[in-house]
Formats: structure tokens, sequence, C-alpha cells
């Protein structure tokens, strides 16, 4: 019997990288995978028609016109009509018999936590693991997508963190023997722990561990970015007035492999909301400075390495003009050595047949 694991959560919360260790040990995530990009170098590990499939059904599950992200299933009124979701189960049929011949196989995509309950009703053996990320790190996360609309609404970043994981937290809480919720940052620290739990908590008979050597390949630290803790961003949307923080203690209260983070204390007298955001715009402005900076430093490199160059030029110009002087004065002391050489051969031909008398009857004529 072949056992579906399902590999979810919100998108930029590490599921791809998560997935990436779960397939290293033996799960099939299918071969017609979505490939890597600049913004996930090492691959997403999403089944196409899995992905295809479940971005077609929120897109038209979100109310027409309403603003937000429909790729993602997010729009402000934070409402899908789920009924649509019926319509298509044949469609979603067909894409698992497609997939169900592998002992343990599955797929990964970050929009099927909102689409949960309908895999559950079509999958009731299937496993889960949840993967949450600290909601700041996502944001930031999403934000250097530079996509327009991000861009212009950073504020949808963090409400899609926060709906994505409220519908998390409610499936776990309703079916956690089939569920691991689990911070990536952990992971990353100890993911043989994530081994243990998919052996010892959801059953899968799973026979290798995770080999050092594949994490390193896997994982680039460098393209994993964590926000220090007194980053402007941190602090603001760790506010009480917000539900952020409030909602990563609970995924932490219930987690299996919960994160480290811990809530800096808060002041008696709570700094103004204002501050934050005049904070990130300081620090902008000096990120600003800062480009300038470089910028000039680059243009007066060019100018130096333009100049060098000249300079080579003209040195390579004089020790040929050099070199084309003195070999056309070593032709003319050479001339005059030769000429003087043989004035000096022909001087003491001359002496020396002026010298030379011949024996008598045998006079011959020199001349």
């Amino acid at each position: 019997m072949s056992l579906p694991l399902i590999v979810t959560g919100m998108h930029r919360s590490g599921t791809s990288l998560t997935a990436s260790l779960i397939q290293a040990i033996g799960v099939d995530f299918g071969e017609n995978l979505l490939p890597g990009d600049c913004f996930n170098a090492k691959g997403y590990f999403e089944d196409v028609d899995f992905l295809e499939f479940q971005r077609s059904r929120l897109q038209e599950s979100c109310p027409p016109g309403d603003p937000g992200w429909p790729d993602w299933g997010w729009t402000e009124s934070e409402t899908l009509d789920r009924d649509r979701f019926n319509s298509h189960i044949h469609t979603a049929k067909a894409i698992v018999s497609q997939r169900d011949r592998a002992s343990i196989w599955g797929w990964k995509d970050p929009r099927t936590s909102l689409m949960l309950d309908f895999w559950h009703h079509l999958l009731p053996e299937a496993r889960y693991v949840f993967v949450y990320r600290l909601p700041w790190d996502v944001v930031d996360s999403i934000i250097r997508l530079n996509s327009t609309i991000f861009s212009q609404r950073p504020d949808y970043a963090i409400r899609s963190w926060a709906y994505y994981n409220r519908q998390i937290l409610a499936f776990y809480r309703q079916y956690p023997e089939r569920c691991l919720l689990l911070n990536v940052n952990s992971v990353l620290q100890q993911p043989n722990r994530l081994v243990e739990l998919l052996k010892t908590k959801l059953g899968l008979p799973l026979s290798e561990n995770v080999n050092p050597a594949h994490l390193q390949e896997i994982y680039d630290p460098h393209l994993f970015k964590q926000l220090e803790d007194n980053h402007p961003l941190v602090q603001f949307l760790q506010n009480p007035a917000f539900p952020y923080l409030s909602l990563l203690q609970q995924l932490d209260s219930i987690a299996d492999i919960p994160s480290q983070f811990s809530a800096s204390p808060q002041p008696n007298s709570a700094p103004p909301l204002e501050l934050f955001p005049l904070m990130l715009h300081h620090r902008a402005l000096q990120a600003h400075s800062q480009l300038e900076s470089l910028s000039q430093l680059q243009q007066d490199k060019r100018a130096l390495q333009a100049q060098n160059q000249q300079l080579t030029a003209e040195i390579n110009n004089i020790k040929s003009s050099k070199l084309g002087k003195v070999q056309q004065t070593w032709v003319k002391i050479k001339g005059w050595l030769i000429r003087q050489g043989l004035s000096r051969l022909l001087g003491k031909t001359t002496d020396a047949r002026s010298q030379f008398v011949p024996p008598t009857g045998d006079r011959v004529n020199l001349r």
C-alpha cells in the first residue's frame, strides 16, 4: 500500500529545503518538478501537475476583484469559495493515480496549506509535514523577490503569512497524529530529528538518515537569511498591537520541532509605533548612502584603471622608441667600425706593397 506524504507551509518558509531533505531519504516527489531559478537556485521540488492544479483552484476560488494575490489564494477578505474545489475532484484523482505507485510518495506545494480539508477527504491515509519560519524572515524573503505586488503592498507578505499559518494550526490541532509541525531553522540544526519523527510519529518505513555532506550541498546559508533580533522589522512585528508574535508563539507551543526564538522583553513603556518605520527609513537612507559611496569607488577604480592603461601604453611607446634609436645608432656605429677597419686594412696593404721587392727576374706588377 502506498503512503502519501505532503509537505507544505507558507511560501518562502523553507518548504523546498525540507522537501529536498525528505527526498534524499527515500520519498518520491515525482519527476516532473518545477526547476530552480534565481529565487530558488537549488530547486522547488514541486510536482508541476499538483502545482498547476492547486494554483488554478485557488485563483478561481478567490472573490473576483478582491485585492490581494490570488496566485497564492490570498486576498484582503481572506475568503475562499472552497465548494469550487469539489467540482474538480476527478482531476485530482487522476493526478494522484499517476503518482501513487511508489511505496512512499508525495508532493510539496505551499498552496496545499489552503486545501488541506480537500486533500484529507481524498487521501485520508496521507501524512503531513508543516513547515513554518519566523514571520519577519518570510517578509524579508518575499520583499527580496522584487515582485510588483509585494513591492507596492509589502503588508500583503505578513498578512498572508498569518493566513497560511492559521490554516496549518487549525488542521494540526484536529489531526495531530497525522502531522509534523516544524520550524525550518531548528530542522537545519537537527536534521536527523526530522527523520526520527517521520519514522516514529508518522510511521514511515524509512531506513536512511540525512547525510551531512548532502545537507551541505542543498543548504546555502547565504540564500537562507535571518534578520538580527535588533532589526527594526523584527522589533516592529513583535508589537502586541499585531497578532504575529502571538501566532508564532502558538506554533512554537505545539510544534514537534519548535523554533529557538525568544521574544524580546517588552519595556514598561512600549515605544511608539511611528518609531519603527522611521528606523527602517533611516536604514534605507544608510543603505542608499553606502550604495552611492560604492558607486563612487567603482568610478574611481575605473578611472585609475584607464590611467594605468594609458601609462602602460606610454611606457611601451618609450621603450620601443628608445630601442629603435639604439638600433639605428648601432647600425651607424657598426658601419663606421667597418669602414674604419677596411680603411686601416687598405692602408696596411699599401705600405706592404711599397716595401715588398720581389727577387730579380721574378718582378711582378702588383698594380
